[in-house]
This record gives C-alpha cells, sequence and structure tokens, in this order.
C-alpha cells in the first residue's frame, strides 16, 4: 500500500515567508520547508499496482495554469481542541477547476476520493494540547500575513511516509498546465 495526494508545490521565496511564522508554542510541531505544500486532492491508502493508472488519469488532466496568494491564518479544532494552524490559500477558479477535474479523473478509473468540502490551505503546525489562548494570541499576531501572487504551472502526485519527524512526502509524478497563449 501507498499512501497518496495530489498537491502543488510552493515557491521557496514563498516557503521561507511562511515559515518565519514559526514561533516557540507549547505543543506545536511545525512544519519543515520540505513538508509545505498545498494538497488540492487526498487520494489515500492504495494498492501500489494501482500507481501507473493514476499516474496516467493525472496526466490527462490539461487546463490552464493560473494564479494562487495565501492571505491569513486560521486553525482547525475547535476552541477547546485546536489541532492545526494553516496558512489561507484564496481560492480561484483555477485552483477549484484542478480539485474537480482531479477528482472526476480519479473517480473515472475507481479510486474513491474523499468527500470532504474543499479547503484550500497550507499547514503550518500540528497542536497536540496547545492552549486556545496561545493559538488566539497567534491568529492576532500574523492575521494579516499575506504573500505575494505566485503562478501555477504544474501539480505532483505525492506520497506519503510517517517517520519520527513526521510525514515525509516525495514527489511520485508531476503534470505540466498548459500556459495561457498570448493574445
Amino acid at each position: 500500500m501507498i499512501r497518496l495526494f495530489a498537491a502543488i508545490q510552493i515557491p521557496e521565496t514563498i516557503k521561507r515567508q511562511l515559515l518565519e511564522l514559526s514561533r516557540s508554542m507549547n505543543g506545536a510541531r511545525w512544519q519543515s520547508f520540505k513538508q509545505l505544500h498545498i494538497t488540492t486532492n487526498f487520494i489515500g491508502d492504495v494498492d501500489n499496482s494501482l500507481l501507473p493508472v493514476i499516474n496516467e488519469a493525472l496526466d490527462a488532466i490539461s487546463i490552464e495554469a493560473f494564479e494562487l496568494v495565501i492571505s491569513g491564518v486560521d486553525y482547525f479544532g475547535s476552541k477547546h481542541h485546536p489541532r492545526v494552524l494553516y496558512a489561507k490559500v484564496k481560492t480561484t477558479s483555477g485552483l477549484i477547476l484542478l480539485h474537480k477535474m482531479i477528482d472526476n479523473v480519479l473517480g473515472g478509473v475507481g479510486i474513491e476520493m474523499e468527500n470532504r468540502r474543499f479547503k484550500p490551505h497550507i499547514t503550518l503546525a500540528r497542536l497536540k494540547q496547545t492552549s486556545f489562548h496561545s493559538v488566539g494570541q497567534f491568529l492576532e499576531s500574523e492575521g494579516l500575513f499575506k504573500t505575494d501572487d505566485f503562478f501555477v504551472d504544474e501539480f505532483h502526485l505525492f506520497s506519503s511516509k510517517l517517520s519520527h519527524e513526521g510525514s515525509q512526502y516525495y514527489i511520485e509524478a508531476s503534470y505540466p498546465l498548459e500556459q495561457s497563449s498570448p493574445i
């Protein structure tokens, strides 16, 4: 079995800006430079023999490249049990189209996709017994965080392996997006 997800790599300059958000916070395990990405679709655990089928399906996706911007921070979980700090990815038509097309092509080859509302984000830290007071201070101090727009001209199929340092991500395949033609 192999654990897979489709994602967008973030430019190194943007990753450095995201890493500057990390700070000392009880119970927070901050993501490393290599772990920062935007998951478009979680595929989950699949038999290794399905990797060529998934690769062929994703390779058939044809959409135009698009721009993204990261703006703001938030958390998943509840005030009693915050679980994740994340940077918000502004939803664009290109990002939504990519997400839907990946779901459609993988569903078309029999891969059961996650039926959860798509909320584009970049995980910054995983929280374990972190107080909401600490989370609230982070949200207040970094609420206006924003990056420059960046261009997305490809997406990737990643595999994930758990280790003592958290999840390690490996690019299994890359898929270019179409360049828009000049007018």
